[in-house]
């Protein structure tokens, strides 16, 4: 019994040790698999930044090269302008002078980018886009415009607060932002955008002849816009756009969109660093970067806007006013535009194969004229050319009471402001009317057509908002006014060939 225990004990030692070779074999084998993981991660994340440092561009189909322009200048990894090889863009324009910038806010980056890129923006050969903070979307870089802003317009300033509580959003932006005002924050923070944008596009691509600056609720008419871009000398120093005033000073406004030639941005960059910087605490005790950016051209180039509206113009076709002045006028970008409307805008370009030139009344024929009816209750159809109102009942302030007939008043207008009905009866009753609103004891006027848009129900017939239409004058108006020569009345164009 002595001399068969030891090998027993030795068979018993020698299973457990097989068994743990086998273990200890498999978790080798997984450790080595999972080094090879992470190096392959660690791997792909240097190779990437490694490629960001070199410019080196990459094609969103994997393919090598790019566009010309973006090999001489500073290219981030992830832009990924389109091309109108594209489906659909045969017809589109060639827009290989011109760069799109874009503005955004990380707050409202995802509900208007994307159907951006999928409209507007796919046809073009490039295109950049800056908000408050660096993100991707739907593979599209989009670059933060801020983080070259001087400490010092930053430490201590409330309008950065949305800047860095942004970054700290657990989840998305949309989650993080319920509970605060995110447009006011929005608002205080865009205006130190719009230099240190221009001064990165100009930095990363310097060799265009055109930078046209749009917020992302802009639509471009970009075959209208290229046709009549490319009557212009992009060599002179040019700064464009729907004019604006905040006190005795002219700038253009933002959200019109704005172009600058490539004089006027060599003039104001080139050579120089840190340009924007210039202009950061000055900023804080401004309202807005379109104002900005403004003042700062000017004083470093003594360049001052041109007025182009209505050509650049700062409302949609649904808000535009269609009179005798617009009718016949081209239109290259729209604002406020909402992503249903860019859709829709960006279908009847293809349904006219991108021909140019789009003209004001062409958007009225499409999407003005099918929704004309002659009362809309719930309404505001903008109608205040004249206003009439029962001053001895009621206060109005200044705009209202410069906008009031009161001076030889025939009997239905002493009445208008009375009801609905009266002030329709006055409308119809005078020859120039061809629509009319009433709302709190108030009766306008519209001497030219706006469709307007909807207002929150009131039980109370006096507050309720009701707009009509005299369809038969406007219809007259339409049909007297249609034939627009052939030539277009170009802004900044001396000639006026078709």
């Amino acid at each position: 019994m002595r001399q068969t225990k030891p090998a027993i004990l030795s068979r018993r030692a020698a299973a457990l040790l097989v068994i743990l070779g086998v273990f200890l074999g498999a978790l080798v084998i997984a450790s080595k698999r999972l080094e090879v993981l992470c190096l392959d991660r660690v791997y792909y994340r240097r190779v990437k930044q490694a490629k960001e440092k070199l410019n080196v561009y990459e094609p969103a189909d994997g393919t090598q090269g790019g566009d010309k322009r973006l090999a001489s200048a500073s290219v981030e990894t992830s832009d990924r302008p389109n091309s109108i090889s594209q489906p659909g863009c045969a017809q589109f324009p060639d827009t290989s002078n011109n760069l799109l910038v874009m503005k955004t806010g990380a707050s409202e980056a995802f509900s208007r980018i994307p159907i951006q890129v999928l409209t507007n923006l796919k046809c073009l050969s490039d295109f950049l886009i800056f908000s408050d903070m660096e993100q991707e979307i739907a593979g599209y870089k989009i670059h933060d415009s801020l983080d070259k802003v001087l400490d010092s317009a930053k430490m201590g300033n409330a309008d950065f607060s949305i800047y860095y509580r942004q970054r700290q959003c657990a989840v998305d932006q949309d989650n993080c932002n319920k509970h605060v005002d995110i447009a006011q924050e929005g608002w205080d923070l865009d205006k130190y955008k719009n230099i240190h944008i221009a001064e990165k596009a100009f930095r990363m691509r310097p060799s265009y002849d055109w930078y046209l600056f749009v917020d992302a609720d802009t639509y471009v008419v970009w075959p209208t816009m290229v046709h009549w871009l490319n009557k212009l000398d992009h060599t002179e120093e040019m700064y464009f756009g729907s004019l604006a005033m905040l006190a005795d000073f002219p700038f253009a406004h933002g959200g019109s969109g704005y172009v600058v030639s490539s004089a006027a941005m060599h003039g104001f960059f080139e050579g120089k660093d840190n340009v924007a910087n210039l202009w950061d605490e000055a900023t804080i005790g401004e309202c807005c970067g379109d104002v900005m950016f403004a003042k700062a051209l000017k004083e470093a180039t003594g360049i001052e806007v041109n007025d182009t509206w209505p050509t650049i113009n700062g409302e949609k076709h649904f808000i535009i006013p269609y009179s005798e002045e617009e009718w016949c006028q081209p239109i290259t970008t729209m604002h406020h535009v909402g992503s249903e409307e860019l859709s829709d805008i960006y279908a009847f370009e293809r349904e006219r194969n991108f021909a140019f030139p789009m003209r004001i009344r062409d958007l009225y024929h499409q999407f003005v004229a099918p929704q004309l009816e002659p009362l809309r209750p719930d309404w505001d159809n903008t109608s205040s050319d004249v206003l009439y109102l029962n001053t001895s009942s009621a206060i109005y302030d200044d705009e209202q009471l410069s906008k009031a007939k009161t001076q030889h008043l025939s009997h239905l207008e002493e009445m208008a402001h009375e009801s609905f009905e009266s002030c329709r009866a006055a409308c119809q009753a005078d020859k120039d009317c061809l629509q009319y609103r009433f709302h709190q004891g108030i009766c306008g006027f519209g001497m030219r057509i706006t469709h307007g848009h909807p207002k929150p129900r009131e039980d109370d017939a006096l507050n309720r908002w009701m707009s009509g239409w005299d369809i038969d004058k406007i219809q007259a108006w339409v049909q007297k006014h249609d034939i627009c020569d052939d030539k277009i009345d170009w802004p900044l164009v001396q000639t006026t060939p078709t």
